[in-house]
């Protein structure tokens, strides 16, 4: 996965996890993680699609909820790398979501 959309490109080592659009896995199918990570990371991507709604408006309605959401994806990437191994470096791309944050995305 690259942040192609940010204008740059990851080494081939990393693997970058952010919200996408659409139905497939945030993972590809041939990286081996287990079923139940790869569901969390389906129901936080759909938190993201269906509460945040980014379409209309790049705000939580509720600050609380994109906190929960930051803080499951901070789970996600440590728990990712856990599964991944040491030959992939797992890091978050979301952060410019944080209701707290000063970033907007697309800046």
């Amino acid at each position: 996965m690259d942040d192609v959309s940010q204008g740059h490109r990851d080494p081939p080592n990393v693997v970058r996890l952010w919200p996408e659009w659409g139905p497939r896995d945030l993972i590809p199918d041939f990286m081996p993680i287990s079923d139940s990570l790869r569901l969390r990371l389906r129901n936080w991507n759909h938190v993201w699609q269906s509460v945040l709604d980014p379409v209309e408006d790049i705000r939580w309605p509720d600050p609380d909820v994109g906190r929960q959401w930051i803080a499951e994806g901070e789970s996600l990437v440590r728990d990712l790398q856990e599964e991944l191994g040491p030959q992939l470096h797992v890091v978050e791309g979301f952060r410019v979501y944080d209701p707290d944050g000063e970033q907007t995305p697309g800046s």
